[in-house]
C-alpha cells in the first residue's frame, strides 16, 4: 500500500494496447509530454538530446503509433537521444553511428509495427554487430510488448 496522499496508478497491458490503438486510429492524441517530444524531432532523420533516463519505451511506442514511423532511444553517459525514423526503419547519420561504435552511445530501444510476435529484422541484428553492442530492445507500437534481442539469431532459441 502507498502512503496517504501518494497516487497509485492501476493499469493493464490491455489498456496500454487499447491506448496505442486509439492513438493509431486518431481517436486519441499524444499527451503534452509526448507532443513536446515530437515537436523537437518533427521529421524523419531528426534527433535531439534529452535529460538522461527521461525517455521510455512507452514514449516511443506512442510516438510511433501517432506517426506510423519507427523511433529509437540512444543513451550516453549524460544524455538520452530521441531519433525519429521512417515507416519501416531507422537510418542513423554517420555521427550517431560513430558514437554508437565508440561506445559513447548505446541503442537502448527502437519501435516496430509488430502485432503478434516481436521479431528483430536481419538489419536490426546486423546493426548491433556493426556497432559492437550485445543486445537491445524492440517495443511494438501495436501491442506495447517488448522483446530484448541480440546480434545472434540463435540466442532466440534459448530464451
Amino acid at each position: 500500500m502507498g502512503k496517504i496522499g501518494e497516487k497509485i496508478k492501476l493499469s493493464s497491458k490491455k489498456s496500454y494496447a487499447t491506448s496505442l490503438q486509439s492513438v493509431r486510429t486518431g481517436e486519441a492524441g499524444l499527451n503534452e509530454h509526448r507532443t513536446n517530444m515530437l515537436n523537437r524531432v518533427p521529421e524523419s532523420g531528426n534527433w535531439t538530446n534529452f535529460k538522461k533516463d527521461s525517455l521510455t519505451t512507452k514514449d516511443i511506442a506512442f510516438l510511433s503509433a501517432y506517426t506510423g514511423h519507427e523511433f529509437a532511444i540512444l543513451r550516453g553517459k549524460h544524455t538520452d537521444i530521441l531519433f525519429h525514423g521512417m515507416e519501416r526503419h531507422c537510418t542513423f547519420d554517420d555521427d550517431l553511428v560513430e558514437l554508437l561504435k565508440s561506445g559513447k552511445l548505446e541503442l537502448v530501444a527502437h519501435s516496430h509495427p509488430d502485432a503478434e510476435r516481436i521479431v528483430p529484422s536481419k538489419d536490426d541484428r546486423d546493426f548491433l554487430k556493426k556497432i559492437g553492442q550485445k543486445e537491445s530492445c524492440i517495443v511494438s507500437y501495436i501491442t506495447g510488448k517488448e522483446n530484448t534481442f541480440t546480434a545472434n539469431m540463435f540466442d532466440d532459441l534459448f530464451s
